[in-house]
């Protein structure tokens, strides 16, 4: 049944809160783990037919045999794994061959349901600037067999966009976050350096005589937390593993069906539920906390039982408290900080609408997951926040 919630607005500090309403679809328990790339942290290895060894990343595989990809031990002691013992590199220039460059592409799990957005999550590493060149490629055909040269391909998203482009260390992983729009035809995900002009100028390769940028953990999932995987992903998964030429096979393969490349049968879209739910999201100023804690200041109850009073069980289904800062600070710091606050309101509410504690979960996502720029005050005070995001049953 519809759930008549009503809007909270409380004008204190001259600041005002209110629900901001929309419709997601799907069912009514969340999927929090809905990859739709498989092995995006490159840690199960494929025994290639030729060598009848571990060489390559299962799933992925690489368009150029010239450059070294996969990697299990640091790299000149400049970079180890994100998460793991492996992870890929990619060139971004060579001084031996200009402009030639690899690619890595994987086929997805599922389909893309079109007009639904996705998230892009991986690291990224590289000791050059980078991180406007590296694209991501949406197809529906297989890149391998791609005939155009790479300057005439634009991708669909570039890391430059990303919801944080905030330089971490320099000798560190960088986390990228990306949003995308999918058209419903996508059947292959492709990564790699599209720039035009190579990495150059610097006296010392970082691997023989290429230039590198690194990458690890990634994964594509759907924005709406109840889209699932399509029921066939685990055979999909299968027959992507079957794929076992490497090295020289791969080379003949590609030379054979590079003018008439093998047909690709659509893959099946993610399930996508036609119940629908409507989400109600209050959001919480850092003015609510202690300065840098996560108590509750006494200015808060007022917003919070004027919220609680509105709740009503079983109609709400589900809650979730996520916490956000800004990016002063160190990383580890600033998750703890932002989970404790997300807790702090959890417990509040809970203690005010019974039954709903076993209903509610908490986030803190730190500083990964900005609505404005961290480069400015103003900005970083809108970072800094707590969201409440409320699932309901709707006929």
């Amino acid at each position: 049944m519809p759930c008549n919630l009503k809007l909270v607005t409380c004008n204190l500090i001259h600041m005002k809160f209110l629900f901001a309403c929309c419709v997601v679809i799907l069912s009514t328990i969340p999927a929090y783990s809905q990859n739709l790339l498989a092995n995006g942290g490159f840690e199960e290895e494929n025994i290639c037919t030729e060598f009848e060894k571990p060489c390559a990343p299962e799933a992925w595989i690489a368009t150029s045999l010239y450059f070294n990809y996969y990697f299990s031990a640091p790299l000149k002691y400049l970079v180890k794994a994100h998460e793991g013992t492996h992870y890929v590199g990619l060139a971004a220039g060579s001084l031996g061959r200009p402009g030639i460059r690899n690619f890595i592409r994987c086929r997805l799990l599922c389909g893309l349901q079109k007009g639904h957005r996705y998230k892009l999550e991986m690291y990224v590493f590289s000791l050059h600037p980078v991180l406007d060149s590296i694209g991501v490629y949406f197809s529906a055909r297989d890149f391998l067999y791609e005939r155009r040269y790479f300057r005439l391909i634009t991708p669909q998203l570039w890391t430059i966009n990303g919801l944080d482009t905030t330089i971490k260390k320099k000798r560190d992983w960088q986390k990228v976050e990306l949003l995308y729009t999918a058209d419903g035809t996508e059947e292959f995900i492709t990564i790699g350096h599209f720039k035009r002009l190579d990495v150059t100028g610097i006296p010392a390769p970082d691997f023989r005589d290429q230039y590198y940028f690194f990458l690890d953990d990634v994964s594509l999932t759907p924005v709406d937390v109840h889209e699932k995987l399509c029921e066939q992903a685990d055979s999909i998964k299968k027959e992507i593993y079957s794929e076992n030429e490497r090295h020289a096979y791969l080379e003949r393969k590609i030379s054979l069906y590079s003018n008439n490349p093998p047909p690709v049968k659509p893959l099946p879209k993610t399930i996508a539920d036609k119940k629908k739910q409507r989400i109600d999201t209050l959001v919480i100023p850092d003015i609510f906390f202690a300065t840098a804690r996560y108590e509750l200041t006494p200015a808060s109850h007022y917003l919070l039982d004027s919220f609680a009073s509105q709740l009503k069980l079983p109609v709400i289904d589900s809650m979730i408290v996520e916490g956000h800062t800004d990016s002063i600070g160190k990383l580890a710091y600033n998750e703890t900080l932002s989970l404790n606050r997300a807790n702090s309101v959890k417990a509040y509410l809970s203690g005010k609408v019974a039954g709903l504690e076993e209903r509610a979960v908490t986030r803190g996502y730190a500083y990964l997951r900005p609505v404005a720029s961290n480069k400015t005050p103003q900005g970083r005070q809108l970072n800094r926040r707590v969201e409440i995001i409320l699932y309901r049953q709707e006929d």
